[in-house]
């Protein structure tokens, strides 16, 4: 089983699907073979960002997984789908072409036995999510006995996670020429001040899994060197513990620089997500052999998904640190026991 579960993942790193077109290339592979394993197939959401639901049998456990990626940074050493000294390297490897690589293999096995299950396939987890809400709005999801999403977490249990908030600060000037400043207003020199305000907000706490941590992702001001800039804009990504929200996360920067003259616009949130760490879907998941509880400071699909199915929870192979990291890799063990740990939570949770 080794052999079949390293050559289906070195299979999904073969095609980079961190741009659109690699994306359905590779959603087109995967809904290829779960047809060819017998799995009734319906597909839908935004073109560019398809879903799939696959289904076998009536009810049972739903195994959720997505297929992009984020892009590849720089300074790689290693190829997509090379493997040494027990790991898989490739894009995606850990986040989480692993995971899927072991729910695809599960299925087929899970087939043999006549155990029903689901499984559902997305390719917008790292921006939006709104395969995750398509699917969310499906009968089969909201009555499955539990919802395992296999993000990477060492095979450990996590049961909360941290919402996001993306937001744009915008600071305003006056354009000028360079050689006359006097008769402008830098608006890079009204960001910096905007973000000195926020530096209470932007250090790291002590705990940074259960409190809101504030990062200035990107930053863009000005058109031309001899031009002074009239508009700046950075780009906040917040992330928040449940029970507080987005819109109280937007009101604390707001609060924080009161006075000045900025504009704030919400792009994009998504809910912290939290169970109970004693759940039915929990307690088989340990019991069956996945690691302790924990609770990580990431956010994935598992907030669409709890919205219509409180049995929620995320174990899958590979380690947090791996995800968005240069010669990201997942180890073969891992993998192995996340096949075997996907097979045993299907015959137990039958439905």
């Amino acid at each position: 089983m080794t052999r079949e579960l390293v050559r289906t993942l070195i299979e999904l790193l073969g095609v980079r699907s961190d741009t659109t077109e690699g994306k359905r290339e590779l959603f087109g592979l995967v809904r290829s073979r779960l047809e060819d394993l017998g799995l009734e197939v319906a597909v839908g959401g935004p073109y560019e960002n398809p879903a799939m639901l696959a289904r076998h049998g009536v009810g049972g456990m739903a195994f959720a997984a997505h297929l992009d990626t984020v892009p590849a940074g720089e300074d790689w050493t290693r190829e997509d789908g090379e493997v040494e000294a027990g790991k898989v390297y490739g894009l995606g490897a850990a986040d989480m072409k692993g995971g899927t690589a072991a729910m695809i293999v599960a299925a087929s096995t899970l087939i043999e036995e006549k155990v029903p299950f689901t499984l559902l396939i997305t390719t917008d987890e790292e921006e939006m999510m709104t395969g995750a809400e398509f699917l969310a709005k499906r009968p089969e999801v909201r009555r499955a006995s539990g919802v395992l999403v296999g993000e990477p977490t060492d095979l450990r249990v996590a049961w909360k996670e941290k919402g996001i908030s993306r937001l744009t600060l915008t600071a305003h000037g006056v354009a000028a020429h360079a050689s006359m400043p006097w008769n402008g207003d830098n608006a890079i020199i009204r960001m910096t001040r905007l973000l000195d305000r926020l530096g209470p907000m932007l250090r790291v706490p002590e705990g940074p899994t259960d409190e809101l941590t504030l990062v200035v992702s990107t930053i863009r001001g000005g058109t031309r060197n001899n031009i002074v800039p009239d508009k700046c804009e950075a780009q906040l990504n917040a992330r928040f513990p449940y029970p507080l929200t987005a819109r109280e996360v937007r009101e604390r920067i707001m609060h924080t620089l009161e006075g000045e003259a900025y504009d704030i616009v919400m792009q994009y949130e998504l809910p912290a997500f939290e169970t109970s760490p004693d759940t039915p879907l929990i307690r088989e998941l340990l019991d069956a052999g996945a690691g302790d509880i924990f609770s990580v400071p990431y956010a994935t699909e598992a907030a669409v998904y709890s919205a219509v199915n409180p049995l929620v929870a995320v174990c899958g192979p590979g380690s947090p640190n791996m995800a968005h990291a240069k010669d990201e890799c997942v180890e073969r063990w891992q993998l192995e026991k996340a096949y075997r740990l996907y097979c045993e939570m299907g015959r137990r949770l039958q439905g």
